[in-house]
């Protein structure tokens, strides 16, 4: 019998659900990876993702061939066109089955189930698994029957219900006989979707579990009290590599929980911290999921959308650009246009600035995201923004809004962050460099807005809305 393993945010052979079994089921596998570049383009995806892509799936190739299975790339432009193109290749490859991993999205989701209808007519056989999350979205229930919307009683509900069998790896297949199709030279797509920072981001899935590994050991019991200073290196920079399925979520529990004396909830607080972050991403894909309105450019708390955001197209650009006269928010946009990423607490920093003392509109600051950031993620990127925007689950609350000034002072005490992202402030002394009091002498602009007056009326104009 011979099977087509669709990979897509899945870029592994170690652990993955769809591509295991496909292996155990089949005699002959061919695994296939689409190329859409118009529907990236559409969904804002970063070159710089992209770019991450293709070298993983070089990675994964060398992997594949190891197991004699040819990696075949196939295009469309969009989703809507992948079905006709999918099923032809199956019927040309006398293909019997299909095999995936869910994508929770809405978009992705419609496209699922229109391949679903059409391979059942055609007599080809559908298989899909939950990878990305250890709970399948929707089986995660509130006292009263609800879907969650607030993270803490989720995470007491995900371990709950956690059950051991859900923490078992799957193993890399056994390697298959021979195939005589015909393989992808991806020199062509390397070629074109090259990027400048690629140096920064390693491939491979051995790459990212040898590091994790040593993050754990080195850094893993200073995570909880180090992670929010973005000037030390304290992160584990996973998000790229968790969001592509280089690595799965369930790899990292295990060896978080072997690390930590075989527990996830309780011991060494670092660790149990950085479990947590892991849960925050599944909690967001249950969101998108539970709640489809979020992957449709709607905010989670319907009154929200009564907002009367700034049209300020020169305060957004200068935004953008890390420009706008607040060192700490300038520090965070320049990072991400310099390597792909932001540090997470610049990220909350960065957003709740556009959102509240800009009074922009928070789609705004997470389409710019999506277009820079290597581990850009529709569920996790919206659930970031709206919470920072205080529209979104779990959000906070609209009359708290951080002070840039003050978030400086608490994480970068000593301006290195800033004066590494912000070379203008370079000489600036440390008591100084979180708010020059003369700017224009470093040749840096003035403040886009009074932080205190801005976030006065931030208050005012979320808080005449609810009422």
């Amino acid at each position: 019998m011979k099977s087509v393993c669709w990979f897509r945010n899945d870029l592994r052979v170690l652990d993955n659900p769809a591509f295991y079994h496909c292996c155990q089921n089949s005699e002959e596998v061919i695994a296939i990876f689409f190329v859409n570049r118009k529907q990236w383009l559409e969904h804002n995806d970063a070159e710089v993702k992209v770019n991450f892509w293709i070298r993983n799936l070089e990675s994964l190739q060398q992997k594949l061939n190891e197991l004699n299975i040819p990696l075949v790339i196939l295009e469309a432009d969009e989703y809507a066109g992948t079905k006709d193109v999918l099923l032809k290749f199956c019927q040309d490859q006398n293909i019997k089955n299909l095999y995936f991993n869910v994508e929770y999205p809405i978009n992705e989701l419609k496209r699922d189930r229109d391949i679903f209808q059409s391979f059942k007519e055609n007599g080809i056989g559908v298989f899909h698994y939950h990878d990305q999350v250890i709970h399948e979205p929707g089986t995660l229930k509130t006292k009263t029957g609800n879907n969650f919307s607030v993270y803490s009683p989720f995470k007491r509900k995900w371990f709950e219900e956690l059950r051991d069998e859900q923490l078992q790896i799957l193993d890399v297949p056994l390697k298959k006989k021979e195939m005589t199709c015909e393989q992808t030279d991806l020199f062509t797509y390397l070629d074109e979707f090259s990027h400048e920072f690629a140096d920064q981001w390693p491939a491979g899935e051995e790459y990212i579990q040898n590091y994790i590994t040593e993050f754990l050991k080195i850094k893993g019991a200073s995570y909880k009290e180090e992670r929010n200073f973005p000037a030390i290196d304290a992160t584990a920079k996973l998000s790229p590599y968790i969001n592509a399925g280089i690595v799965s979520s369930k790899w990292c529990l295990v060896k978080a929980k072997e690390l930590n004396n075989d527990m996830l909830d309780n011991g060494d607080k670092g660790i149990v911290h950085w479990v947590s972050e892991i849960l925050w991403r599944e909690f967001y894909r249950h969101i998108i999921y539970n709640f489809p309105k979020v992957s449709k450019n709607l905010p989670f708390i319907d009154y929200t959308k009564n907002i009367p955001w700034n049209e300020d197209s020169v305060a957004l650009k200068r935004w953008k650009d890390g420009k706008t006269g607040i060192p700490i928010v300038d520090a965070g946009i320049r990072e991400m246009l310099a390597t792909g990423w932001m540090h997470n607490r610049l990220r909350m920093i960065v957003a709740m600035f556009l959102s509240k003392n800009l009074l922009i509109n928070w789609q705004e600051g997470e389409k710019f995201f999506m277009t820079k950031l290597i581990d850009g993620d529709i569920a996790s990127n919206n659930g970031g923004w709206q919470w920072s925007a205080s529209t979104g689950t779990d959000a906070a609350p609209y009359f708290r809004i951080m002070n840039p000034e003050t978030q400086s002072i608490k994480f970068d005490p000593d301006g290195e962050y800033i004066k590494k992202w912000v070379p203008e402030l370079k000489d600036c002394s440390t008591t100084d460099v979180h708010m020059p009091v003369n700017p224009s002498q470093y040749g840096y602009p003035e403040p886009i807005v009074d932080l205190k007056d801005s976030r006065k009326n931030a208050i005012d104009v979320f808080s005449a809305i609810k009422s």
